[in-house]
């Protein structure tokens, strides 16, 4: 909700866009921030349930969730800052659990983060020619002549941390998700095409099934831990 209030003006600019709440207006900027001061207050109540660290790095996070929207103003990497501030719940259900931290959550943290500078770069890939004209700095417009090589090697590095803290914590047959997981991402490179923002979209979405395979690498694990 803030990054649409704060982006009402470009949103406007932008063909795939202008028919957001905020930007065509059917939705009131008083009334959005009441709906984030209720959805904080309510994250707040779930968020004192855990422990001090869990507490500590979740309004943390704030940080990166407040400065994010601002982020495609200043940098060419914005999709940098999604990565940091979509992903810091990686940190925050292992300290929940744990009430400690190590250096495999991080690593997780960082391979979730190349992930969403892949992802993101697809995604931004519908908006880059517009983004481009207006002004607007994206990973997608900066790396617009090597995209491919770009996204190939943010999800090799983030296949490979995944990989490392996956061997980790077990080496069993449940690799065969995480494998599968490496390969929906490379698939996504293979269906995109800059000349078509359906393609582009079509392929960011085909993350909610590489998600789903990875959750499921992770969720196995558990599951054999707790028999164990």
């Amino acid at each position: 909700i803030v990054n649409d209030i704060v982006d009402e003006k470009i949103d406007k600019k932008i063909s795939r866009t202008r028919k957001r709440p905020i930007a065509s207006g059917s939705l009131d900027k008083k009334l959005a921030w009441i709906y984030v001061l209720i959805l904080c207050s309510l994250a707040f109540v779930i968020l004192i349930q855990f422990n001090l660290l869990t507490i500590f790095l979740g309004i943390f996070s704030m940080i990166f969730a407040f400065t994010y929207p601002f982020m495609k103003r200043i940098t060419y990497w914005p999709q940098l800052f999604l990565g940091f501030t979509f992903n810091w719940g990686i940190i925050m259900a292992w300290t929940a659990m744990i009430d400690n931290i190590n250096h495999l959550p991080i690593l997780l943290y960082f391979g979730a983060i190349f992930w969403t500078l892949g992802y993101d770069t697809i995604y931004g890939l519908q908006d880059a020619s517009e983004d481009e004209i207006i002004g607007v700095k994206s990973t997608a417009v900066k790396f617009k002549k090597n995209l491919n090589l770009f996204i190939s090697c943010c999800y090799l590095i983030s296949s490979v941390l995944v990989a490392y803290v996956f061997l980790n914590l077990e080496k069993s047959f449940f690799i065969i998700f995480l494998v599968l997981f490496m390969l929906s991402l490379f698939y996504q490179i293979k269906i995109y095409s800059i000349k078509d923002p359906y393609s582009c979209l079509k392929a960011f979405k085909f993350n909610n099934f590489s998600g789903f395979l990875l959750f499921i690498s992770f969720f196995l694990i558990s599951i054999k831990s707790l028999w164990n």
